[in-house]
């Protein structure tokens, strides 16, 4: 069988680059409804570049790993012809970010040294 992919870059002939976020443990709503298209966090990168994610009242903070070999999201694309299926390349994802540690539950600012005046800058995505 033949796979048909193609490439179609953004309008600035770049094909748009995502990353998987790899939590550890278990992600759960209160209603016990699916997660599916669902605000589930914010996403920020302090100065050093490492991730910080938010959900709710708790804070994780991750870094980033580059994957050994990258994934493509692919889009199914049916053609005129039932016979034929093709594929479109939607993204490609080469790096992920890793928040492996348990999560800290948010008082206030927060700081990473033991100096309470050095609070951290965030940059928020998106």
């Amino acid at each position: 069988m033949q796979i048909f992919l193609k490439y179609l870059p953004n309008e600035d002939g770049v094909t748009k680059e995502w990353a998987l976020v790899e939590v550890q443990g278990e992600l759960g709503s209160r209603e016990e409804t699916s997660l599916d298209g669902q605000f589930v966090g914010d996403l920020y990168y302090n100065r050093e570049g490492s991730p910080i994610l938010i959900i709710g009242h708790h804070i994780l903070f991750g870094n980033v790993q580059k994957l050994e070999k990258p994934f493509a999201v692919l889009e199914k694309v049916r053609g005129s012809n039932e016979a034929k299926t093709e594929y479109s390349v939607k993204a490609v994802i080469k790096r992920k970010l890793c928040f492996r540690e348990r999560p800290k539950p948010i008082v206030g600012a927060f700081t990473n040294s033991s100096n309470p005046n050095d609070t951290e800058e965030l940059v928020q995505v998106g």
